[in-house]
């Protein structure tokens, strides 16, 4: 099982104190590809961030070694805490997402991968993010051409500054 952006959708995350039942999940990486931020888009109550990776546990369902005690309402972080990092949300959830002050939603969207970039001549546009099985890293930009061919970019191959200034 791959851990990917569009698989952590409508999903019950188990953490270390016990579960959050999310509608979406949106890791945030920096600039190294390191996963430091997790948004929790809850059912029923304002999203939340945790400051620790998602990983696929032994049953198959997302699994956090944090306490979900340990998450903050996302409303209560800096906007610009987000500047240097990125997500990817194909469905541009944070655009109509409930609880959330203008400035925090705008940096949020700010950081969403999801736009068309181009590497040599060729433009791409993401499809997917894959992450290693700790969560912990981006595995791969998986993004399609004109033509809809796929091609996985990893940390050596895509300069995110470049690609998503």
């Amino acid at each position: 099982m791959e851990l990917t952006q569009r698989w952590l959708v409508n999903r019950t995350v188990r953490t270390a104190d016990g579960e959050i039942l999310t509608k979406y999940v949106f890791p945030f990486w920096d600039r190294e590809w390191k996963v430091v931020l997790t948004l929790l888009d809850r059912f029923g109550a304002p999203p939340e961030m945790l400051h620790a990776p998602i990983h696929i546990g032994a049953k198959g369902q997302p699994e956090t070694r944090a306490k979900g005690s340990e998450a903050v309402l996302l409303n209560t972080l800096e906007p610009g805490s987000f500047r240097e990092l990125f997500h990817f949300d194909p469905w541009w959830v944070s655009r109509g997402i409930g609880g959330v002050a203008q400035e925090i939603r705008e940096a949020v969207i700010e950081t969403n991968i999801a736009h068309p970039f181009h590497v040599g001549k060729v433009s791409y546009k993401v499809h997917d993010v894959e992450f290693e099985t700790s969560g912990e890293r981006v595995k791969a930009i998986v993004a399609k051409d004109h033509l809809f061919k796929v091609r996985r970019f990893s940390a050596g191959e895509l300069n995110l500054d470049e690609a998503f200034p």
